[in-house]
């Protein structure tokens, strides 16, 4: 089961995590939402009027008794939002993780052309989530509301630099919470929060909320600051320099501007994996790391 939830991208989320991102999109009882992809139900049973979309057959069963009242579809999300004619009050969920060189197939050709149509032209190098967010947004109502879990990803992806443009031309106001402490302390993937408000409109602009720790809230927390796209741009496309100060970053631009000063790419090529052929070997056990 671990690893078939793994292939398919699923790490289920923290009550206190889904609860909060349902009480962020819903405004009214009545309100229709949907999660497109809805693992065992965790954000389904936070709202009675919920609809969920699951390809695991064992996780919708398991949905379908974690929340009576909603409303579980079986199969592949993008192949049913293509299908369904349905709209939603609101979204939200924690969209499947899986790495490009996993996403592949009819699957991801399907992914990539309905994001095209939402305007983003991801590459064949982009991760499942990123398309799935951009996918599910088509599926609001005029001045509806979506928050996913994102991985933190958003921050510093090529990918991100399509998507976050794409958000900003659908939406009054796209907000990116960054929470310093792991939202999953079990996983080695650090995630932040998305939270879109107003669709069918548009903003210039990404609000970002800086977190030490998530704490269960009724509201989305409010922005430390609003990022221009300019200024996401004159960044490389990128939010993560956001987390430092405005003085920090000055710091920054002042050595990267100095003759002196070398980037490390200038010098050298970094890989974003490796294998080593003997982890125990290479790797550090966490009993071995604390006797140093």
């Amino acid at each position: 089961m671990i690893s078939n939830r793994k292939r398919l991208g699923q790490y289920f989320t923290p009550d206190e995590v889904a609860s909060s991102l349902v009480r962020w999109v819903v405004r009214r009882k009545t309100d229709r939402i949907l999660d497109p992809s809805c693992g065992d139900g965790q954000f389904l049973k936070h709202h009675r009027h919920s609809v969920g979309v699951e390809i695991c057959a064992e996780a919708a069963s398991e949905a379908r008794k974690q929340a009576p009242s909603a409303l579980v579809h079986g199969g592949e999300f993008f192949r049913w939002a293509s299908a369904t004619s349905e709209r939603f009050d609101g979204i939200a969920g924690n969209p499947p993780f899986i790495r490009f060189q996993s996403f592949k197939g009819e699957v991801r050709a399907e992914a990539l052309a309905a994001a095209s149509v939402m305007g983003a032209n991801f590459s064949a190098l982009t991760s499942s989530w990123a398309p799935f967010v951009l996918v599910a947004a088509g599926l609001l109502k005029f001045g509806g509301r979506m928050a996913f879990v994102v991985p933190a990803e958003i921050g510093h992806a090529n990918y991100a630099r399509e998507l976050i443009p794409a958000l900003c031309g659908r939406f009054r106001e796209v907000r990116v919470i960054a929470c310093r402490e792991k939202l999953f302390p079990a996983l080695s993937e650090d995630c932040w929060l998305l939270w879109c408000d107003g669709y069918g409109s548009r903003c210039g602009e990404v609000g970002m909320s800086i977190l030490d720790r998530f704490m269960p809230s009724m509201e989305v927390p409010a922005p430390n600051r609003g990022i221009s796209l300019s200024e996401w741009n004159a960044m490389g496309g990128r939010l993560r320099p956001f987390l430092l100060t405005v003085e920090e970053r000055e710091i920054y631009r002042d050595l990267k501007n100095r003759p002196t000063v070398r980037a490390f790419g200038d010098l050298a090529n970094a890989s974003i994996g490796y294998v080593s052929g003997a982890n125990d070997f290479f790797h550090l056990r966490p009993s071995q790391a604390n006797s140093f």
